[in-house]
């Protein structure tokens, strides 16, 4: 099977075998597929469940094993429509939800549908939108926190550019998307890297374009945040394609 990775504006998509990602915590929505077969998660402090497919929220410890099988990893952005679906169909207050993927499928080729998200006819219940909207302000954050001349903001920088008190944006930002605004930057950060590496195929250049001190320094956070470093992701891609 063939290694693919697609960054799109709302939701990205990886597609291979990275072996086992160490304890880490993301800063999306992150729906794993077991493509060729069944993989581990482990979620901090819980039993570790064998299975087909898990919905893991952002902010939330756990370890991955793909046990030499060809995954499928979807991330969506915690203010799209998809990933507030998701998040309000399968997750309500719970960390995590397994086999939310329909069983019959695994016989398929559904990459090209997985690549764009397609997925209401997958999954093993419909999704439900929340009727609730995510707050304005906080909306203009997360824009803005992708915008890479936003790169070495302060969180106090942020605040008064939004228009509300740093405490106060600690709280709408945790109520709004659920992850404490520090770890969502860190987020952002690995995201704007990934998109320069797209051009300078180059660890190191692509580390400093994005905020980092040097290629140790991205490294020691991308696997914090991914539980791998970049290269297990981006060396040898058969394809890696960026949509604005």
């Amino acid at each position: 099977m063939n290694k693919i990775l697609h960054i799109r504006p709302e939701h990205a998509v990886f597609m291979g075998d990275f072996g086992f990602a160490s304890k880490h915590r993301h800063g999306a929505l992150v729906l794993l597929i077991g493509m060729s077969g069944p993989f581990r998660v482990q979620i901090s402090g819980e039993p570790v469940m064998t299975c087909r497919s898990a919905l893991i929220d952002a902010n939330v410890e756990h370890t991955v094993d793909c046990q030499s099988e060809h995954l499928a990893t979807l991330y969506f952005e915690l203010s799209s429509p998809l990933g507030r679906a998701l998040k309000h169909t399968f997750l309500d207050d719970a960390s995590a939800a397994f086999d939310v993927v329909k069983a019959t499928y695994f016989n398929q080729r559904i990459e090209r549908r997985l690549l764009a998200a397609d997925l209401p006819s997958l999954l093993c219940k419909p999704l439900e939108f929340p009727s609730v909207d995510v707050d304005s302000r906080i909306i203009h954050c997360l824009s803005m926190m992708q915008d890479s001349m936003y790169l070495e903001s302060s969180q106090t920088d942020v605040a008064d550019m939004i228009g509300v008190s740093n405490s106060r944006l600690n709280h709408l930002f945790k109520q709004s998307v659920g992850i404490p605004f520090r770890h969502y930057k860190l987020w952002s950060k690995l995201s704007l890297f990934m998109h320069d590496y797209h051009a300078t195929e180059s660890l190191t250049d692509s580390a400093l374009n994005s905020g980092f001190s040097d290629a140790s320094h991205l490294s020691n956070s991308y696997r914090k945040v991914f539980g791998i470093t970049p290269s297990k992701v981006l060396t040898d891609l058969d394809e890696f394609v960026i949509s604005k």
